[in-house]
């Protein structure tokens, strides 16, 4: 049985840095999160933090840049191994959905869809060719 495709959440809290640093210091007192790691993406300076919470991978990222991203303060993250799935579930959503995003690649991901559902609900969907990483 496949591990894929994999749901993982982001809160999108639209903070600086600092902020994001305390939110994970927050949830690291309150909950014993812990770090899997702090990074920038290529050619920005914006903290994203990935954390395991209780076994569940949340993302601390730093809400939408004008014209891309996500407004939701909650996204949904599913990462992908066969392109025809992620292709499926991202022609679904934008049925009657907002396409907000669809690039790449990136180091983290061969493709990226940014899409917002007919009901509101933010989707980061993420397509791997070989091995999710972090």
């Amino acid at each position: 049985m496949s591990k894929y495709p994999i749901l993982k959440l982001a809160f999108n809290i639209k903070t600086t840095n600092e902020e994001r640093i305390d939110a994970f210091e927050l949830y690291q007192r309150a909950f014993n999160a812990k770090k899997i790691s702090e990074s920038t993406p290529p050619g920005g300076d914006d903290i994203h933090i990935m954390m395991d919470f209780n076994g569940f991978e949340i993302l601390l990222g730093p809400g939408s840049v004008i014209g891309k991203g996500l407004d939701n303060a909650i996204i949904c993250e599913i990462h992908f191994d066969n392109e025809n799935d992620f292709r499926k579930a991202y022609d679904v959503l934008i049925e009657e959905g907002q396409n907000n995003s669809l690039e790449g690649p990136f180091p983290w991901a061969t493709l990226l869809a940014l899409v917002t559902d007919k009901f509101s609900v933010g989707w980061a969907l993420y397509f791997h060719e070989n091995k999710i990483t972090g």
